[in-house]
């Protein structure tokens, strides 16, 4: 339905639609739809695998990034990845499920990775973390 028409002339239309489908007259688009019980009830989430720290390093490893870009994609601090490839620490709660997606889908993990001199502001003459040399 087009943007520019108005909720008023949207809702007319619709429910003309509504009326041509009562009288066979039009038969509206099919949708798949998953059975599920009512209510949702009855299904579950599948739980993510455990995650030691020779996995979470294979799948790093797989997407060919440091720790410290791992880290920023996860939203964790890079201490906490090298926590888990050390054996410190086990991934839990949201981390295990990102983890999984990068591991079954690397191209959509990766597609939250882009060169630093896309960043807004950033005009390639001096990386992100480096200061401006000082004028004498």
């Amino acid at each position: 339905m087009p943007e520019d028409r108005t909720i008023g002339q949207q809702l007319i239309t619709n429910a003309r639609l509504a009326l041509a489908h009562v009288r066979g007259e039009y038969e509206p688009p099919k949708t798949k739809r998953i059975p599920l019980p009512a209510g949702g009830r009855g299904a579950t989430a599948v739980a993510p695998p455990a995650y030691d720290g020779a996995r979470v390093r294979a799948v790093r490893d797989r997407l060919a990034l440091s720790q410290r870009l791992f880290a920023e994609v996860l939203n964790v601090s890079p201490a906490t990845v090298c926590a888990w490839e050390q054996g410190q620490r086990t991934p839990a709660g949201p981390a295990l499920r990102l983890l999984e997606l990068a591991e079954e889908h690397p191209d959509a993990f990766l597609a939250k990775v882009r060169p630093a001199d896309d960043l807004p502001g950033h005009t390639g003459e001096n990386p992100p973390s480096e200061s401006p040399p000082i004028a004498p």
